[in-house]
């Protein structure tokens, strides 16, 4: 089978309705219920029918017996008038032992009754009636008190159309009800399934209306309880896909929006040192592209990090560490770096050693930033004050510095890409995406990074760590 005709197929084999297949599942298993009912119904009607005629049938041949063994069979005939009637819809005959016809009624006519071929002390059977019509009739052994009248049988029939004119009427009532409610069952039932898909439909409709922001379990009232699950997961789905959709077209006009400026510095500078054409020149323009190459480099890895964090490709490999021994770790590594002094510029207020199960170096990445930013945008004259919070049996980390050019209006931006503050349009060596790392790390890491300005203070808050 080519490739083309096993898609046709597979096309053809998915093409069904669900909605169509429950309609003719249910119809048919309707149809088989109300047609067992049916089968059942006209078994109970039939043998009830039926039992009635030949209980009066019995009846009548136990008075008819009563007479015949109190009379002589000839005066028999004046005593059963109505039997003398033309067209009588009941008839009899009575036999010897030795199976001969003694008496029948005058309306049988030259066709009297006969014996069944078997017959026991009383039974009911089908015969033809001497006039025509079908008829049923019962065989009584006849007795004079206790003791068997010579063994003389009395058959008595009578007609049995009627009966079955009853019977046909009965089928015909059973039949078209049983039909009628089939019909208005499986109305009933696909306009019900009718009902039960519309919440399907309406789902759908707000499926392809769903923002990125809109809250999953806001809108699933017009779902039953068993469905709230599928549709929960299917939003759920989706919003993933949109944020993912999203961080690549976020990422994207990041990417553009970090090598514009690189790119353009080192044209510029580029195109300056062919201009000037002298050494210094070709040299200066040089340095000048390389600059622009390495701060563009470290911005695209910046941005990569933060995809790949705010995407979760990065999960965090928690282990044990003393939170005070790292801070104590990274204020010392600071200080021996070029322009910090860690002995004078930070003061750590610690406790003793604190505990926590985390990732080393997504936290310790977060610290940098941190303190960094901390010393470099702090007044110079203060010290940036570290401390650890204990509240509950967790840990909460505060970096606070003194920042008299802030204000309100600029925390807020903290953790914005490329807000640089005031410094945005002469401080170009910064990509702007420090706080944002910080901060997509920090949630990996189920913590939360805040900003704050308390007096003329800046706050930065980390946790809260849970205690181990």
């Amino acid at each position: 089978m080519s490739s083309t005709e096993w898609q046709s197929a597979k096309a053809e084999m998915s093409d069904w309705s669900l909605q169509g297949q429950l309609a003719w599942q249910l119809t048919l298993a309707i149809g088989m219920l109300f047609g067992g009912l049916f089968f059942v119904l006209d078994v109970l009607v039939d043998r009830n029918l039926y039992d009635r005629l030949d209980q009066f049938l019995a009846a009548r041949a136990e008075a008819f017996s009563a007479q015949i063994v109190e009379h002589d069979p000839e005066e028999l005939r004046k005593l059963l008038p109505a039997y003398d009637l033309a067209g009588h819809a009941e008839f009899f005959a009575l036999f010897d032992s030795d199976n001969q016809l003694r008496l029948a009624s005058v309306n049988s006519g030259s066709g009297a009754l006969s014996l069944p071929a078997a017959s026991t002390s009383s039974q009911f059977y089908d015969t033809p009636l001497p006039d025509g019509h079908d008829g049923r009739a019962i065989v009584l052994r006849l007795q004079q008190g206790r003791e068997p009248m010579g063994d003389w049988r009395l058959v008595l029939a009578t007609e049995r159309e009627s009966w079955d004119r009853t019977e046909r009427t009965v089928h015909g009532v059973l039949l078209g009800g049983i039909l009628l409610a089939i019909g208005f069952t499986v109305l009933i039932c696909l306009w019900l399934l009718r009902k039960a898909f519309d919440g399907m439909r309406m789902e759908g409709e707000r499926l392809s209306r769903l923002r990125s922001d809109d809250d999953v379990l806001a809108q699933t009232g017009h779902l039953p309880r068993e469905l709230i699950p599928y549709a929960t997961a299917v939003r759920n789905s989706l919003q993933r896909l949109m944020h993912s959709a999203e961080r690549e077209r976020r990422f994207s006009r990041n990417i553009a929006h970090e090598m514009r400026t690189p790119i353009a510095e080192i044209r510029t500078s580029a195109e300056h040192a062919l201009a000037v054409g002298d050494a210094p020149a070709l040299r200066s323009g040089l340095e000048a592209a390389l600059a622009a190459n390495a701060r563009m480099e470290r911005g695209i890895q910046a941005l990569l990090a933060l995809a790949r964090y705010e995407s979760g490709q990065l999960a965090p490999a928690p282990d044990p560490l003393d939170l005070a021994a790292l801070l104590r770790q990274q204020v010392s590594s600071l200080g021996q770096a070029e322009g910090f002094d860690g002995a004078q510029r930070f003061a750590l207020e610690l406790p003793a050693p604190v505990w926590i199960h985390s990732d080393v170096g997504m936290l310790e990445r977060i610290l940098t930033n941190l303190l960094h930013n901390a010393h470099e945008y702090g007044d110079a004259e203060e010290r940036v004050r570290i401390s650890i919070d204990t509240t509950a049996g967790s840990y909460t980390l505060c970096v606070r510095n003194r920042a008299h050019e802030l204000n309100a209006g600029d925390v807020v931006h903290f953790g914005e890409r490329y807000w640089r503050g005031h410094g945005e349009d002469a401080d170009a060596s910064h990509a702007g995406l420090g706080l944002a790392l910080a901060m997509a790390m920090a949630d990996a890491l189920g913590l939360t990074l805040e900003f704050a300005l308390e007096g003329d203070a800046v706050v930065a808050r980390l946790g809260p760590f849970a205690a181990l």
